[in-house]
């Protein structure tokens, strides 16, 4: 796939448009949908390639093309770097992945969270919900340029930013333990920083009650180590 544009929505978050028609016509693309990207790592050698997966975004397929967004971390990672020096016309070598996630049938509810690391998984989320279903969005992060991320709204749905206090997470859920009441048609989703997804995860468990099916959380990144 070849890079086509390079948008900087804000100094620290790029969205990277691909050309790859043959790939989009292959596409199902469901809520969380992603692909593996392989990128140079030359920290593990000259030719090494790691891989990084990340959530489509903007997906056209009258024109083959689609997104990816890339959270430009402060600290040195593979990802990074490639997102900081990639430039138009560069070529990318892709994995597709199959795994999908439904919602239980029934569900009125959709608690999402995280940091915004997982904010083009949440956008999909958001974009492919029946409008029985509410959103319910809470994000962490403790920069000042938050209105200006991409975020889809839907009438009925409803987004928080959470400043970041203490460790990752415990600000966030905080949050979630006072915002957000146990329901019996309730899902809950949340992927970011592997601190913050612990304490989320327990939210869902100890505060809401979700069993297994009813909640989903996986995290991208660790705090201190190479970001993807």
């Amino acid at each position: 796939m070849t890079i086509v544009e390079i948008v900087d929505v804000t100094p620290r978050y790029r969205r990277i448009i691909f050309s790859a028609p043959d790939l989009v016509e292959a596409l199902e693309i469901f809520p969380t949908a992603w692909l593996r990207l392989w990128i140079p790592n030359p920290d593990r050698g000259e030719r090494h390639l790691s891989q990084r997966g990340y959530t489509f975004v903007d997906v056209n397929a009258d024109n083959g093309t689609f997104g990816l967004e890339f959270v430009l971390h402060e600290t040195k990672g593979p990802a990074g770097d490639w997102a900081r020096a990639a430039n138009v016309g560069d070529v990318s070598e892709v994995a597709l992945t199959p795994a999908r996630i439904s919602l239980p049938e029934g569900t009125r509810e959709i608690v999402l969270a995280g940091d915004i690391t997982a904010l083009p998984a949440i956008n999909s989320w958001v974009s492919d919900l029946d409008a029985s279903v509410q959103a319910r969005v809470f994000i962490e992060d403790d920069h000042h340029d938050v209105d200006q991320l991409p975020a889809v709204t839907r009438s009925g749905d409803t987004w928080a930013w959470i400043r970041r206090e203490g460790k990752r997470g415990e600000a966030l859920a905080e949050h979630l333990r006072a915002a957000v009441a146990p329901s019996a048609r309730q899902y809950a989703w949340a992927a970011g920083e592997k601190t913050l997804v612990k304490h989320v995860r327990a939210v869902m468990k100890d505060h809401l009650g979700l069993i297994r099916g009813q909640h989903f959380s996986q995290f991208y990144w660790i705090e201190g180590h190479s970001p993807a």
